[in-house]
């Protein structure tokens, strides 16, 4: 028998070899035991049954191998070995382990659609015949042998090689004693004789920064305990419920008191405490997946199945997110299925070759980019996908730089890339047919027709899409000076004319108050007092407006400098007046969103809203109605320096209404012009409506009434 491709770490199979077989010897069936451990000088086989001990000869290069007495059918059994300066331990043998996995489940992984990759691959700590350890299964058809590496075998790639399962690209190996404090990495040789050292692409915890080093992971470690939550979703139709979305970066929204971000179990406590005062429905994290450079923002992925092991633990993670449902708030993750960074230690080049990503790499951002026609790389990310929503709980993933994805990373590109615009169907579908709640939300800024259409339509399926128009129109105007606002108008109003296309989210995202862009309070145009108005007239727009509401952390506190990823948000703000009346004005205005139907159903946009008035350049008021079978509001904004008192609007309605909402209330630190008494219509045309109410519109304010009888 030939033990040198052993000897010299180039066997592929060495489970073939190593460990215990049944054998000829002498031609009498026996069973024979083979070790190779270059640290030991005698190798000793303890049978667990009886606890009789069989000594194997050494036959040279730290191979042991020989018959077991008188044996002829395998029996459990560990190793007793002593070292070259007499010391002794004792181990387990990882080769007495065979994988057990079936060849139906190897076929579906390389062939179908399939997203339990998270379950075949990666590592898991698990018990077998009794012995604890961890299975280590990595993809690397192309290698020419995989070694998993750690303190556990002090980083010797000839002690524990894995075994490839067939030809299914797999290897895989259980390693005894092996725990969820272990670190690792895959060493692999490439056919070009390349020793290459890997962090796993399914691992659910990595190490401290660079984030080069995976650790095990117990999937039963943790116990939800939020059932109620998930019951109260089945059935829900998410484009007729309120979506009011706090999106946060949890490294920097607020430090302790020695100046270090809030872990996993403290935000538990004050960032769901603080979600739920201020009236969100949801919170968006970003920079949750495990990435190495803190600069990326978390946009950089090296770790697609592993939350960042920088505040906490996986399981102190889903404590968190555990703790959002207890409290009535899903969680939205961002996650980044269009590229990957090229760190020696992830994904690029893996086995030696292109096995993740296509050839090139994006023109921005120099990251490399995934090959979509590839079933082993589109299940690795639906595999992704599926983890965050089932293990994890999610509700609903945010999808970045899908315009990057549908054009190769090249927004100039005359012809899309079908294989993406295929795989975020499968995506799609996948997740509709397996969790109809969850939310799919695409960041697209292309004019890609039909993106959260059905994919049985033609469509790419998402259920949302950020209108990212509708930030740009709405901020260029209102940053312009008001005496030219009449000739911009049309930039405000202009995301109502295409709001039917789409189901839209509304943002006012991170990217808009970062490199230079200039925080939210400052692209307003006026003094101190006029911007703080602008910003509560612009709010106003964007809750009444059809669509779900985002808002980046920060801005509900109006901050004055751009967010930067390693300062905490200037909190000291709230003790002035402008900035504690906007985030009273943010919380007061989401609760008007949850408790009105009328802005939250957007399903069928058409019987939903209807225009007053929306071209009134001279007034600069914009008016409109929200409403449904149960329920009629009528919303007026005054994007002007002037106050209208006893202006009259048309409503379709006749009755009694009353104001429900005021942008200028003396708590806000408005100027106070209300209508306190209730108001009722008069049969006298207005706007093109059949009946009027005439209230008091305040300047660069929004005035919000709803029909009470």
């Amino acid at each position: 028998m030939d033990f040198q491709r052993i000897i010299w770490g180039d066997e592929p199979y060495p489970q073939w070899t190593l460990g215990m077989h049944q054998s000829i010897v002498d031609n009498v069936e026996r069973i024979t035991v083979c070790v190779f451990c270059q640290d030991a000088r005698e190798v000793e086989v303890i049978n667990k049954n009886n606890g009789k001990i069989y000594s194997i000869p050494h036959l040279g290069d730290g191979i042991f191998r020989g018959p077991i007495g008188e044996y002829k059918k395998p029996f459990p059994y560990y190793l007793r070995m002593k070292g070259y300066n007499d010391n002794i331990w004792e181990s387990e043998d990882a080769y007495a382990f065979p994988d057990q996995l079936d060849n139906s489940t190897l076929e579906l992984f390389r062939n179908t659609e399939y997203v339990y990759s998270a379950n075949l691959l990666g590592s898991r700590i698990t018990e077998i015949n009794g012995v604890k350890g961890c299975i280590f299964r990595v993809f690397a058809p192309n290698a020419v042998r995989v070694s998993v590496v750690g303190h556990f075998n002090n980083w010797d790639g000839r002690r524990h090689i894995l075994t490839k399962m067939g030809d299914s690209g797999i290897f895989s190996i259980f390693v005894p004693g092996v725990t969820v404090i272990d670190i690792y990495q895959y060493e692999i040789k490439t056919h070009y004789g390349a020793v290459l050292f890997k962090a796993d692409p399914y691992a659910k915890h990595f190490g401290d920064i660079p984030k080069k080093h995976s650790l095990p992971y117990d999937p039963y470690s943790y116990q939800w305990n939020d059932e109620k939550y998930l019951k109260e979703l089945d059935g829900i139709n998410n484009k007729n419920k309120p979506i009011s979305i706090y999106e946060v970066h949890i490294g920097s929204w607020k430090f302790n008191e020695y100046g270090r971000p809030l872990l996993y179990l403290e935000l538990a406590d004050k960032l769901v405490k603080y979600v739920k005062e201020m009236n969100y429905t949801h919170v968006e994290f970003i920079g949750i997946l495990e990435h190495p450079f803190d600069g990326s923002w978390g946009y950089q992925v090296t770790g697609f199945f592993a939350p960042t092991s920088r505040y906490g633990s996986v399981d102190e993670f889903k404590t968190l997110v555990d703790t959002f449902h207890q409290n009535g708030i899903g969680v939205i993750l961002d996650w980044v299925p269009g590229h990957f960074p090229k760190d020696a230690f992830g994904l690029e080049f893996f086995d030696g070759t292109r096995l993740y990503e296509r050839e090139g790499e994006h023109p921005d951002w120099g990251t490399l980019l995934f090959d979509y026609y590839k079933r082993e790389v589109k299940n690795f990310l639906l595999s992704s996908a599926y983890s965050w929503l089932n293990e994890f709980h999610i509700d609903g993933l945010r999808v970045d730089a899908v315009a990057s994805m549908l054009y190769g990373g090249n927004l100039s590109n005359t012809h899309p890339d079908m294989t993406a615009a295929v795989f975020l169907q499968e995506l799609n579908r996948m997740v509709h047919n397996m969790f109809p709640s969850k939310l799919m939300i695409a960041e697209d800024s292309s004019t890609w027709g039909g993106v959260t259409a059905p994919v049985e339509s033609g469509g790419l399926g998402f259920d949302f899409k950020w209108d990212l128009g509708f930030m740009h129109d709405t901020l260029g105007f209102m940053s312009t000076e008001y005496s030219y606002r009449r000739y911009n108008l049309d930039n405000m109003t202009f995301s109502f004319h295409y709001m039917y296309q789409e189901h839209y989210v509304l943002p006012i995202s991170h990217d808009e108050v970062v490199h230079c862009k200039s925080p939210l309070v400052y692209k307003m145009c006026g003094d101190f007092w006029q911007k703080f108005a602008n910003v509560r007239a612009l709010f106003a727009l964007m809750y009444t407006h059809p669509g779900k509401k985002l808002l980046f952390m920060g801005t509900e506190l109006g901050q004055t400098r751009e967010w930067i990823e390693k300062n905490q948000l200037t909190w000291e703000l709230l003790s002035y007046p402008e900035h504690k009346g906007l985030q009273t004005y943010v919380k007061d205005l989401n609760a008007l969103y949850k408790e009105s139907p009328a802005l939250y159903h957007d399903d069928h946009i058409e019987d939903s809203f209807e225009w007053i008035i929306g071209n009134d350049k001279d007034t600069l008021v914009v008016s409109y109605i929200r409403r449904t079978e149960d329920e009629e509001i009528v919303v007026i904004i005054n994007f002007s320096l002037d106050p209208y008192l006893d202006y009259s609007i048309g409503v379709v309605a006749p009755g009694t209404y009353k104001e429900i909402f005021n942008s200028d209330k003396k708590e806000y630190c408005g100027s106070g012009i209300l209508n306190k008494d209730l108001i009722k219509s008069e049969p006298i045309g207005c706007h093109y409506k059949e009946n009027r109410v005439t209230i008091n519109v305040p300047p660069i304010g929004a005035s919000i009434l709803k029909k009470i009888k």
